[in-house]
């Protein structure tokens, strides 16, 4: 089914890794012609009792139910066992949130004056200004950037995977095709980059490489490289944890209420600059 489907590197590496990693072991080894639907919907079980997602089930069941209808079509099968709803399966997704004005505030005054996280502050200002997604962030280059019209614009994005050449960076093209804009820069922004190109500066980061054709990576962790896709998350988690530590001790000794922030990922930085 795959080898008959005009689909993107990154896509066709999910379809895989997918397949090798939650499908092969379970009904991948079984004869289509042996699949009832019956075991279609225990394995779905199994994988909601292991704790999946119900994007994960959908993830799968989006891979296996085309499979089983060119089975059809090819006269291997009379029915496809994966025909059904799948709505009833694994956990449903938390809601979203938003981060406050006051709380958005306060995560920045706080990066800014830690020396631990204050080489992020830049860029935490640039998420919040543009919401884009954590694959754009760390595939952005300096020639993404127009800081004369105040545009950034947004054709690619930075992937960590096994595209059949073992895991590395790749570029690729952003999720959807609306994913390709420009993105009008504010005030704020514009000074973000500039703080952050002194910061490379610095640094002496982001000079010498090169990932299918594209350089000048604007946001290098230390080894030179751009950052992972997970450092993002990483970076975050760790910033909302120290914060709250900190809060705690305050509220203490002013005998008051700790305000802790909320676990804060890219995918909530982006909803909050929605």
């Amino acid at each position: 089914y795959i080898e008959s489907k005009k689909l993107a590197d990154s896509t066709r590496g999910n379809y895989i890794a997918t397949w090798n990693n939650r499908v092969r072991d379970e009904i991948g080894g079984m004869k289509v012609v042996q699949l009832r639907p019956s075991h279609i919907r225990l394995f779905y079980s199994r994988l909601t009792k292991d704790g999946y997602s119900h994007s994960t089930i959908k993830l799968i069941h989006n891979l296996l139910y085309p499979s089983f209808e060119m089975a059809v079509d090819d006269d291997i099968i009379r029915k496809n066992p994966a025909k059904f709803s799948i709505s009833d399966y694994g956990r449903q997704a938390e809601e979203r949130i938003a981060l406050t004005v006051l709380q958005q505030e306060k995560m920045l005054e706080f990066v800014k004056n830690n020396q631990v996280y204050n080489t992020y502050y830049p860029m935490l200002r640039i998420m919040l200004g543009t919401g884009v997604r954590c694959g754009e962030l760390i595939g952005l280059t300096w020639e993404d950037v127009d800081v004369r019209t105040k545009a950034v614009s947004i054709d690619h994005q930075l992937i960590y995977k096994d595209l059949g050449d073992g895991y590395k960076f790749h570029i690729s093209t952003p999720k959807t095709d609306s994913g390709i804009r420009t993105i009008p820069m504010t005030s704020d922004v514009q000074r973000a980059f500039e703080e952050q190109k002194k910061l490379n500066f610095m640094l002496q980061k982001g000079k010498d490489v090169e990932i299918d054709g594209y350089k000048g990576f604007i946001f290098m962790a230390k080894s030179g490289r751009p950052l992972m896709p997970s450092a993002i998350n990483n970076i975050l988690y760790n910033i909302v944890d120290a914060y709250n530590k900190k809060e705690v001790q305050i509220a203490k000794t002013e005998h008051r209420n700790a305000e802790l922030l909320p676990k804060v990922s890219a995918h909530i930085m982006r909803h909050t600059a929605c």
